[in-house]
């Protein structure tokens, strides 16, 4: 679902459950909003994702998915048992995240570790 409404001009995509409630919710808000239904598109494939992509070090990365899980450095820690202030110093960019770590990282976060890399 694609949103679009005149001043200011949003366009949002949301997908999964709950569109038609966040369909009417967007209506109730702005009378005037128009719904079109899109394809929609693999983000990673926009030029956004690319250039977010070049500049992210594997720091902020860490953080990302550190803050998605609502985990704090001391639970990573604890999951991979990697010092609390050498995550810190990662994702700060102050310590690089080499591939044994990086594999440690994946397997707490359930992910590939190159992620990390």
């Amino acid at each position: 679902m694609r949103v679009a409404v005149k001043k200011p001009r949003i366009e949002v995509e949301i997908t999964g459950q709950g569109v038609e409630l966040v369909k009417e919710a967007i209506q109730m808000v702005y009378g005037t909003a128009e719904v079109v239904a899109e394809k929609a598109i693999d983000i990673r494939k926009t030029a956004w994702w690319e250039k977010g992509e070049k500049s992210a070090h594997p720091g902020q990365v860490l953080w990302t998915y550190r803050d998605n899980a609502g985990l704090t450095l001391e639970q990573v820690s604890a999951k991979c048992g990697i010092a609390v202030s050498h995550l810190s110093a990662m994702e700060n960019g102050k310590r690089t995240i080499g591939p044994k770590t990086a594999r440690k990282l994946g397997h707490a976060f359930d992910i590939d570790h190159r992620m990390f890399l």
